[in-house]
């Protein structure tokens, strides 16, 4: 009977000291800390790129601050502030009040020399916070100018000192002004458009000219523009540059003026119909371009100039975004100077907060008096209201992504200058008022189309690269070519793009009928050749040693690719008329990029090839060699072996390596930086560029402003991009064990 036997994790190995015992230990618990440090790791990245991408949809927060009474100074027409929210002015029919925003105390009452005993009847802040346009009651208009100047103390406590001046006035008409508009375009034009209590509508331009030694002479035009417009004028609006004037009437429709320079006369450049019912508010949103309406049934929509068909220079007026509506009639607006946010209220006292493209209306306030007017904050961190019983609210504001939502990031946008909705990346322009365009989907749609062109060239040839140094090159050729493919893998992705970029696209350029030629040449070469190889007889090709097959099949490649040049010039004045990019832009209206996903192709395959190539040939080598004997016992050729009994088996590893090169080109950022034109583009063609999630965020990281809505969408696309790895590999993941699950009963 023999004795029971301790088990051997149990049992003291004979040969182990004490040390060894002590180190294995140690180098099992550094082991395991270091596999849950990395996987702690790769979390807490994931964690803080999702933190950071986060607040862009969070909800904007608004805070009533304080209340002013200015009842005893009514009418109030509109009110400013500071870009510090420390000083704000009321202009009333008597003058302008300067208010310090923490001691709720009037600080500085100005009472205007120009007025001579005339009374305020409307005023009119300008976008820019700093002109103010002021109708009297005998038809005269005074362009004036508030400023605030900043200054610290001793202690560093800042100061904000206003001041208030009249810089020009101009006679409209001889009776009292009931709406008032006034433009100035920063330089030497003041643009004011006045509609009269009789409903008169009159147009005044400023301009002051600059001779040799200084300012110059100011000249002064005025027009009447009532007998132009149907219905009776109600509101109007004028761009910054005084170039367009845009009138509402109580039929519903809106006027469009273009006034030149010089002596020419306001020309009437069309009107259309907002509504049916009375316009009651109309304003420019931030850029002057879209028209944001107001009507008294309480509706709100956005109509911006659109082309009447490509390649025309005419444009018409149409509605492009409908916001949430009013239970009331509006009866002001007031636009941001940051964004493309703008406030409405109406005569229930509701004051609302929109973003036109998004058409994203975040809130509506109650109130218990009809809205006079509003203004934003000059940060947009707050905005004042106006009530006709002589209230003065100032509220505090949180939204510092508002353009950000799933529709504007996923889906198709219509954005000014565009004649239809469209998928737009362009994250900066060249002015303070272009609105950022941030649609994720032309970065996706580049990585997809990078990584596709990437595969199609590395994955037949590293796949056959495969097949053919497992199956049929001997041991010493397998043991050249496999270390010289995997020796490309430490080639830095920068040295590739920079080649790519600065010698491979320069030459294709010239070329590109020829490499165009590769395609059907060396198939037909090998064909041809491998023909000719079976004509001759075993006891030559035995002869032959393996490595000179190898040198014959690297000399029929180089031929090949001699021969695809060679006939590049002759195919391309025979079929594309003597110049390709020519005919490819006149046939297709495709232009041909320097920089275009042929080169990226060539690059990126380069890069991705060694990684495919070698999972795939450990995984083929990997095969039992029972099944390759057994085939060939059977009859098979050692190439229907190769193809129907060793690549199924090898299929999941096969697969996996294919996954594995996707992961690798999907996140490839120099060599698509440095070879494509990092254009954000939606076209499949292989003659231009892309731009990828990846390349996407070092170009824009480096510039994009710490926790602004760009850093946070750049955040955003590496979520993405990390969530798209995570379902291809798990996909890929699940396959793989099926076909494991498959093969493995073979």
């Amino acid at each position: 009977m023999s004795l029971p036997t301790e088990p051997t994790s149990k049992r003291q190995l004979p040969g182990i000291t004490p040390k060894a015992r002590l180190m294995d230990r140690a180098g099992r618990w550094v082991i395991t800390a270091g596999g849950i440090g990395v996987i702690l790791s790769v979390l807490g990245i994931f964690l803080f790129v999702l933190m950071e991408s986060y607040p862009l949809f969070l909800k904007p927060s608004v805070s009533r601050a304080h209340t002013f009474d200015f009842s005893h100074r009514q009418p109030v027409l509109c009110t400013g502030v500071d870009p510090y929210q420390a000083v704000m002015f009321v202009v009333h029919e008597a003058g302008i009040d300067f208010v310090d925003m923490t001691t709720k105390s009037v600080t500085k009452s100005v009472s205007i020399p120009e007025l001579q005993g005339r009374r305020i009847r409307a005023a009119y802040r300008a976008l820019d916070n700093t002109h103010v346009g002021l109708g009297l009651d005998d038809g005269t208009m005074l362009g004036c100018r508030v400023n605030f100047a900043v200054d610290y103390d001793a202690e560093g406590k800042q100061i904000v000192t206003p001041s208030f001046f009249v810089e020009s006035a101009i006679d409209l008409t001889d009776e009292a002004l009931a709406h008032l508009v006034f433009r100035h375009d920063g330089k030497s034009r003041g643009t004011v458009l006045g509609i009269a209590d009789s409903g008169q509508l009159v147009l005044g331009i400023s301009e002051r000219q600059r001779g040799l030694l200084g300012d110059g002479k100011t000249t002064v035009r005025t027009y009447d523009l009532t007998d132009e417009i149907k219905g009776r004028a109600r509101v109007g609006a004028v761009a910054k540059s005084g170039r367009y004037v845009l009138v509402g009437t109580d039929r519903g429709e809106v006027f469009r003026w273009e006034i030149g320079r010089a002596s020419s006369n306001p020309r009437l450049l069309d009107y259309f119909r907002v509504s049916d019912q009375e316009v009651s508010a109309l304003d420019f949103v931030l850029g002057d371009v879209s028209l944001v309406v107001g009507d008294v049934g309480g509706r709100v929509s956005v109509w911006m100039p659109v082309r009447t068909s490509e390649g025309d220079n005419k444009r018409v007026f149409k509605r492009i975004h409908t916001l949430q509506s009013h239970p009331a009639a509006v009866t002001a607006l007031a636009s941001s100077a940051r964004d493309k946010q703008f406030l409405s209220g109406d005569v229930s006292g509701m004051v609302a907060l929109h973003h036109m493209t998004s058409e994203q209306t975040f809130f509506q306030l109650p109130g218990d008096s009809p809205i006079q007017s509003l203004s934003f904050a000059p940060k947009a961190n707050g905005f004042l209201t106006v009530s006709k019983s002589g209230q003065v609210t100032d509220f505090g504001l949180y939204n510092p992504h508002p353009e950000v939502t799933l529709q504007t990031l996923f889906g198709k946008v219509w954005y000014e200058g565009y004649t239809e909705p469209q998928y737009v990346w362009q994250s900066t322009g060249g002015s303070d008022d272009f609105e950022p365009k941030l649609s994720i989907v032309p970065l996706i749609f580049g990585t997809f189309k990078g990584t596709l062109y990437a595969m199609l060239f590395a994955l037949p040839l590293a796949v056959l690269a495969a097949i053919y140094t497992s199956e049929f090159a001997s041991p010493n050729v397998r043991g050249v070519v496999k270390p010289v493919v995997e020796l490309m893998a430490s080639l830095p992705s920068v040295i590739l793009g920079f080649l790519a970029g600065l010698w491979l696209a320069p030459l294709l350029e010239t070329r590109i009928v020829g490499a165009l030629l590769l395609l059907p040449c060396v198939p037909i070469v090998v064909v041809i050749c491998a023909w000719s190889w079976g004509q001759m007889s075993e006891d030559f090709a035995r002869r032959i040693p393996d490595h000179w097959i190898l040198t014959l099949l690297a000399g029929i490649a180089l031929f090949s690719l001699y021969l695809s040049f060679a006939l590049g010039p002759l195919a391309e004045s025979l079929l594309f008329g003597g110049n390709f990019q020519s005919w490819l832009l006149g046939t297709t209206g495709t232009r041909y990029d320097q920089r275009n996903c042929l080169v990226v192709g060539f690059a990126m395959g380069f890069a991705v090839v060694p990684i495919i190539y070698t999972i795939c040939e450990d995984a083929l080598s990997s095969v039992p060699q029972h099944l390759r004997a057994g085939s060939l016992a059977l009859g098979a050729t050692p190439w229907q072996t190769a193809i129907r009994v060793v690549l199924p088996t090898a299929s999941p590893g096969i697969f996996s390596a294919t996954m594995i090169g996707f992961g690798r080109a999907v996140g490839e950022t120099m060599i698509v930086l440095m070879a494509t034109g990092n254009t954000p583009i939606l076209d499949w063609t292989i003659f231009n560029g892309m731009r990828t999630m990846s390349a996407n965020i070092a170009v824009e990281i480096p510039e994009a402003p710490h926790e602004g809505t760009l850093y946070r969408v750049l955040f955003l696309t590496g979520v993405l991009l990390a969530a798209i790895t995570f379902l291809v590999n798990t996909l890929a993941e699940v396959v793989r064990q099926r076909l494991r699950e498959k093969y493995s009963r073979i």
